[in-house]
């Protein structure tokens, strides 16, 4: 009797064990709220000072694209009284999150088939160490998990009464426009309305490719007015290759992704220390090699598996590309790690015998160590907990009785936000203008 209701109701019961822990991961942040350095300092600062419309419209140039999602939450955290303005802007990230877990777990995908799937999809995003703390309830990063929705909407499958697929075009149009992350989808769009040629994949392609184009033309004016180093992040400092960044992205992509910070650092510090950098690199390039060796058979000719993995190297050469100075990590590191975990879900999916075993202990392990990570033992705690973190209230009390008053945001105590002047607060940071 009790197997019959689990079976019956096993996605209601899957999602309400995911609002568990995603409230025990941050209580203190979900019913306090809180912002998040430049949510807090750039887009709400903007927006409460220079109103809706610029709010709406304003860019950061040192990024060189559109954020939509932080534009739009920054705005209606204006709209009530100051001491609940971070509720506002924490509950539009959660939005996003939980968004995702609805659509693999209610959705209909050629991905996402068996209860299995959704159980470990939904706990791959997450629990696994790619999902940092600094992408946590936030809105300017829920870029990523925007990107992740867009990769399983890749996937869905055509079903004209789903809400998903009704859905799914302004999700892939907001997405694009949140950051260009989504916009690397856009040519796989298009393959799938060419492949299928119906009213979901063409409203999908034409959503982002809208967005992308949106995004190009920010990104092509942003460098060609040279604003990126008028925000004070030189592309000298940025936009650099080398051995170590190499090196950088092999510990915190494919690495990491599985074994977590601590595993990872442990078998380094007593195994492999003493190697050149050079020498571990090799040792991870032919790993990585006899894997697609073993597994030639079932997945060369995989559409799923070959697109995510395509989507795998062209994120790394982004990560790779646009990451600060020789780190690939956190947000830079999160959608190639994702995507890489997601691969060798599929190859768990395809494949039988040893090939399929090894498929799933490996993602059950990332699903341990992220596990051990999730809260308290990850590299920033104070991103999910309250360690004497700043009381908003009492910062709003303050700043009441004194306008030039700084109030204290999150990181602290490294971080405030200014209410006072009439000053944009990043150089180069204006809204947008036709």
């Amino acid at each position: 009797m009790l197997t019959l209701y689990l079976n019956k109701h096993y996605k209601l019961i899957l999602f309400l064990i995911i609002l568990t822990i995603i409230f025990y991961r941050s209580p203190h942040i979900l019913l306090n709220g809180r912002f998040v350095a430049e949510e807090g300092s750039y887009w709400f600062r903007n927006s409460y000072l220079f109103g809706p419309l610029a709010g709406f419209t304003q860019i950061n140039w040192a990024s060189s694209y559109f954020h939509l999602w932080p534009n739009i939450a920054s705005v209606f955290a204006t709209f009530v009284p100051l001491e609940y303005s971070p509720l506002v802007t924490v509950y539009f990230a959660l939005i996003v999150k939980l968004y995702l877990f609805l659509f693999i777990i209610f959705g209909q995908s050629n991905f996402i088939k068996s209860n299995t799937d959704k159980f470990f999809l939904t706990f791959i995003v997450l629990l696994s160490p790619p999902m940092v703390a600094e992408v946590w309830l936030n809105t300017l990063v829920s870029q990523v998990y925007f990107t992740i929705i867009c990769i399983f909407v890749l996937f869905q499958k055509n079903d004209t009464g789903s809400i998903f697929n009704k859905s799914s075009p302004f999700i892939l149009l907001t997405s694009s426009l949140s950051s260009l992350l989504p916009c690397l989808l856009t040519p796989f769009f298009l393959f799938n309305f060419i492949k299928e040629k119906n009213k979901l994949n063409l409203y999908n392609f034409i959503a982002i490719l809208v967005g992308s184009i949106f995004q190009f033309f920010i990104f092509s004016y942003s460098y060609l007015q040279n604003l990126a180093n008028d925000a004070n992040v030189p592309q000298s400092e940025r936009f650099i290759f080398s051995l170590e960044k190499v090196f950088n992205y092999l510990y915190n992509v494919p690495v990491k992704a599985f074994l977590g910070r601590d595993l990872t650092q442990y078998i380094y510090y007593n195994i492999f220390q003493n190697l050149s950098m050079l020498v571990i690199i090799i040792i991870l390039v032919l790993l990585f090699i006899s894997v697609i060796i073993l597994t030639h058979k079932q997945i060369k000719n995989d559409r799923i598996f070959l697109i995510l993995f395509l989507l795998f190297i062209l994120n790394s050469l982004l990560a790779l590309y646009g990451s600060k100075v020789g780190q690939v990590q956190g947000r830079f590191a999160l959608i190639p790690g994702i995507l890489f975990i997601l691969s060798i879900y599929r190859i768990f999916q395809i494949s039988n015998g040893s090939i399929k075993y090894l498929g799933i202990f490996l993602v059950s392990l990332s699903l341990l160590t992220g596990s051990y990570e999730y809260k308290k033992n990850n590299k920033y705690p104070q991103l999910l907990i309250c360690i004497s973190c700043p009381d908003w209230k009492e910062e709003v009390s303050k700043w009441r009785k004194d306008n030039t008053y700084k109030l204290k945001t999150w990181d602290y105590p490294r971080k405030s936000m200014s209410l006072y002047g009439d000053n944009w607060s990043f150089p180069g940071g204006k809204p947008l203008t036709f």
